[in-house]
């Protein structure tokens, strides 16, 4: 099991797909819970400051390794990534009661893929809560300006990049300091800057780390 952490922008999703696929297991998105009750919540109308209803609605969240489910139907990733559920994700994400049934959640898909071979873990407190034994942590970071470009271009709102930062900038103060689950790095995760590192270097510095952890638990040489 691999855990990736790290703040929006950090590139976290890029690497994890990458290094799911070079290490031939799957790749598990938990942010997508968060942000999939989010957008449900958006599009009915629901209070977002009542952790009850959003608690109930994250029983119907399913992760699986090419997505999220909610009540078994498939939601587009382009739908989970405008700035509005990003929002929206990082304050329902704040709710105790939401963060205990989507941290069981996560863990059941992630004891589904440790049994099928492994998984590439990503999100804001895999190797702090929900995956805590996990092999190899890593914890992304980037400038807040290099983080606020990357998300610009991902979404396609490159005209929108101060409006982001700042969108940005709020999530990340409201996600460190959230008395459940804030986002940190473990105590023994590895830390790396991804400013000015091309996708390619990070991934095949995260492998490398995996293979050595690999080796180390098989007591290879």
């Amino acid at each position: 099991m691999v855990a990736i952490d790290g703040p929006a922008g950090s590139g976290k999703s890029s690497v994890a797909r990458a290094v799911a696929e070079r290490l031939g297991i799957v790749n598990l998105n938990t942010g997508a819970t968060y942000r999939a009750v989010a957008l449900v919540a958006l599009r009915d109308g629901l209070d977002l400051d009542n952790g009850t209803v959003l608690a109930t609605m994250g029983a119907s969240v399913d992760l699986a390794p090419d997505g999220v489910l909610y009540d078994g139907e498939p939601i587009p990733e382009e739908a989970l990534r405008t700035p509005e559920v990003s929002a929206a994700a990082s304050k329902v994400s704040a709710h105790p009661e939401l963060r205990r049934v989507l941290v069981e959640r996560q863990r059941v898909a992630a004891k589904k893929a440790e049994a099928s071979g492994g998984a590439v873990v990503e999100g804001r407190d895999i190797g702090t809560v929900v995956l805590p034994d996990a092999r190899l942590k890593v914890f992304l970071s980037a400038s807040p300006e290099e983080r606020a470009r990357r998300r610009a271009l991902q979404i396609g709102r490159e005209t929108e990049l101060e409006r982001i930062s700042e969108a940005m900038r709020v999530r990340d103060k409201r996600d460190s300091e959230r008395e459940v689950s804030p986002l940190k790095s473990a105590p023994d995760a590895v830390v790396l800057d991804t400013t000015g590192l091309s996708l390619q270097g990070v991934v095949s510095r995260v492998v490398e780390l995996a293979h050595e952890r690999q080796n180390a638990q098989e007591g290879a040489p």
